[in-house]
């Protein structure tokens, strides 16, 4: 069995959180991706996040882990096995977002193809944000700064 380990980036500067919008706000998501061979997750996470907006970013710790396992979720997001790990990370120098290096695309919907944005935290409860599993625990961590380690298991709600 393969797992795919991708690594995610929690930036907030400013009252605001950085997000990937996939095409003009259908879903929002974290920055990152999947691990390079012989590269480490938190060095993933300061690549993509350069990749994908421009932006330098430093890791400070491990926020949540979120294991995606096809079968349990008929296959809602895809037939890969994933692990993600949410990171803490520190604004290095500007906030400008530039344009993507290599956009995302939506593997259902090429023509969704992503670019980071600045959201308002006060803005992320009415966002279509995926996934939304770790949202409530998302915004409860920026209100109390409270560092707990999180494991959830993404699901498919169309089944629950």
């Amino acid at each position: 069995m393969h797992i795919r380990v991708s690594a995610r980036a929690i930036v907030i500067h400013d009252g605001h959180i950085l997000l990937n919008c996939f095409g003009n706000g259908v879903y929002f998501n974290f920055p990152g991706g999947g691990l390079e061979p012989g590269e480490c997750a938190p060095e993933a996470v300061v690549r993509e996040v350069l990749e994908e907006s421009g932006l330098h970013v430093q890791t400070e710790h491990l926020v949540f882990t979120l294991e995606y396992e096809p079968a349990r979720c008929d296959n809602f997001h895809g037939s890969q096995h994933g692990m993600s790990l949410f990171f803490r990370c520190k604004l290095l120098g500007s906030a400008e977002i530039t344009a993507p290096l290599i956009p995302d695309q939506n593997p259902d919907d090429p023509s969704l193809q992503s670019h980071a944005k600045w959201v308002a935290i006060s803005d992320l409860p009415q966002t279509p944000f995926v996934p939304d599993t770790i949202l409530e625990p998302l915004l409860k961590y920026i209100d109390t700064g409270v560092f707990e380690p999180s494991y959830f298991e993404h699901y498919n709600p169309q089944m629950r």
